[in-house]
């Protein structure tokens, strides 16, 4: 029997798990605690507890062969074990039981780790191994994106070259495998148009077939990272109380809408709640170069997510007449859809900023809402 690598809330849920959360804790499961140490465990039955309830996982037990949680000898699934529930706070006091039995197997060991200079753009035909490294930003063909994550990348750039040129990157599979059918992959990604990629590479064989495509495309000079300095690194816990800082200043000038009442201040750069269907959450997000307000459609079922988007499409000119401004209108490729109002060039990490931030969330908040709220009450 192998022991493979398995997901507590899963990457595809059963609707079970639609009921059994919030729409809240459903959108944060997904969007932010799915792959992380917290909702992993360890299972020798993965393909039978497949995207099952929490319950179904827990209690499983088919002819005393393929097991749930319940029966599990590992260290990992004991405390599954004692749980009617999964959601985020089980989620959260599970992560610090891991995180101290971690500690006390494997302490901090007292060395000196000499740091190299990451501070400056880099070629990514130059760039050191991405291994345990984080980006600050890429540059593509003279267009900054800030994002800290090589996938990221990875998916924007192989997109990017698609739009450019479809033929010569679809009739190179011994170069780069791209197909129609997601089924080819371990874990397929939706880049573009139908077309499927494998997502689940480490990080260095991601930037060997980026540089692959770039020579076959001769754009070798057209891409360029900047890993997050170790200073900057360092000034992260300082960035997360700014981020607190501010959702804490801001939540009471918003509390005349209802829509965050019952959220709470947090480190992260982005506060979310429920839109009144799983799957769906009205988000606001800040950054240090701009803020935004959005409706997110992720729900388990990429046809959902699409037969969604299509049904407030259809009504998109009555919606931002209402609005009183043009909205944003994303199919993204990893089957995530988003509608946003955005403000550019502020950033949260300059407080001369903050009135101007403040005064655009209290603006267009409610009037985003009240747009777009009852065309969402028609998905149902």
């Amino acid at each position: 029997m192998s022991i493979l690598l398995s997901n507590i809330f899963p990457k595809t849920p059963h609707e079970d798990w639609n009921t059994n959360l919030s729409s809240e804790e459903y959108y944060i499961f997904k969007e932010k605690y799915l792959n992380t140490i917290g909702n992993l465990t360890l299972s020798g039955n993965n393909s039978a507890l497949g995207n099952k309830s929490f319950l179904a996982k827990k209690e499983m037990n088919i002819d005393g062969k393929e097991q749930g949680y319940q029966f599990s000898k590992l260290w990992l699934n004991r405390y599954l074990q004692d749980l009617e529930v999964w959601n985020v706070s089980k989620y959260e006091e599970r992560l610090n039981i891991i995180y101290d039995r971690f500690l006390q197997i494997w302490e901090f060991p007292n060395v000196d780790i000499s740091e190299s200079d990451e501070s400056e753009e880099q070629n990514i035909f130059d760039a050191e191994s991405p291994t345990y490294k984080k980006l600050e930003y890429f540059i593509f063909e003279n267009t900054k994106v800030e994002e800290d994550t090589v996938a990221q990348m990875y998916f924007y750039v192989i997109r990017n070259l698609y739009e450019k040129n479809s033929q010569l990157l679809l009739s190179n599979q011994d170069v780069f495998k791209i197909t129609r059918n997601a089924t080819d992959f371990r874990a397929s990604q939706e880049v573009i148009n139908g077309w499927y990629i494998e997502s689940n590479i480490d990080s260095n064989s991601k930037f060997a077939i980026l540089k692959k495509l770039l020579s076959l495309f001769e754009m070798e000079d057209e891409l360029l990272i900047k890993y997050l300095s170790s200073t900057a690194k360092e000034t992260e816990p300082n960035r997360f109380g700014i981020r607190k800082k501010y959702w804490q200043q801001i939540l009471p000038l918003l509390n005349p809408t209802n829509l965050l009442s019952n959220v709470s201040p947090s480190k992260d750069h982005w506060l979310s709640t429920g839109a009144g269907i799983g799957g769906l959450a009205f988000t606001l997000i800040i950054t240090k170069s701009n803020i935004r307000i959005e409706l997110g459609i992720s729900t388990s079922s990429k046809e959902k997510n699409k037969f969604y988007f299509k049904k407030l499409l259809k009504n998109k000119e009555e919606i931002e007449q209402l609005f009183g401004n043009t909205l944003v209108w994303e199919e993204l490729p990893d089957n995530k859809i988003r509608i946003k109002f955005e403000l550019q060039d502020v950033n949260l990490f300059n407080e001369t900023d903050w009135e101007k931030m403040n005064d655009f969330f209290v603006l267009f908040l409610p009037k985003f809402e009240s747009a777009i709220e009852p065309f969402i009450k028609n998905l149902k």
